[in-house]
């Protein structure tokens, strides 16, 4: 019976990668199993960096309190919705409005990317996410790449796999975005002439 990608089984992934014996759980004592781990989670936030449909929101509302907008630690990045002129980044925890100068106080909404618990991704991410860590593990512990089992061509096969699950959850078309909205093209003339 197969079952879902775990953490642990994730981190055994890796350690079988460089010819290590399987760990019943996460022990950070072990100092192995401690950068598997590590390595883990760093993979697992970079991919989900990159913005995918299962992490992404568009016009994601936030209200102040307390005079700003504090943006919650497992945001990894945002952008003010399209239909906005606010010029905002992140400063010292909360929502700065570049051109006032301040802090934003009022309802804004964003474009938010999520950084999700590696129990809570999808499969198809989940897998990926092992063999990249698997491969990043292998050259960081032992130093040698001839020690790695996970060829690229199967780390590109686990990201395909994640891309496929993209474009099926994405729902994507050659002529609308994933919201149903009106692609703009390429304009020469346009983009001559402004």
């Amino acid at each position: 019976m197969a079952t879902k990608l775990t953490e642990l089984s994730a981190i055994n992934i890796m350690l079988s990668n460089i010819g290590q014996a399987p760990v019943t759980s996460v022990d950070s004592t072990n100092p192995m199993v401690g950068l598997a781990k590590s390595i883990l989670d760093e993979v697992s936030n970079a991919v989900q960096s990159e913005g995918w449909v299962f992490n992404t929101e568009n016009h994601y509302p936030f209200s102040p309190s307390n005079g700003s907008i504090t943006i919650p630690p497992n945001v990894l990045s945002f952008d003010i919705s399209k239909y906005s002129q606010k010029k905002v980044v992140l400063r010292y925890g909360k929502l700065y409005d570049k051109e006032k100068h301040e802090n934003v106080n009022e309802d804004v909404e964003l474009d938010i990317v999520w950084l999700f618990s590696f129990t809570d991704l999808p499969e198809a991410f989940k897998h990926y996410i092992a063999i990249r860590a698997a491969n990043l593990f292998a050259g960081r512990s032992i130093g040698s790449q001839e020690a790695v089992k996970y060829s690229e061509r199967e780390e590109a096969y686990a990201r395909a796999s994640a891309i496929e699950y993209e474009t099926q959850q994405g729902d994507y078309s050659m002529l609308s975005n994933h919201e149903g909205e009106q692609i703009q093209t390429y304009s020469p003339f346009n983009t001559i002439h402004r």
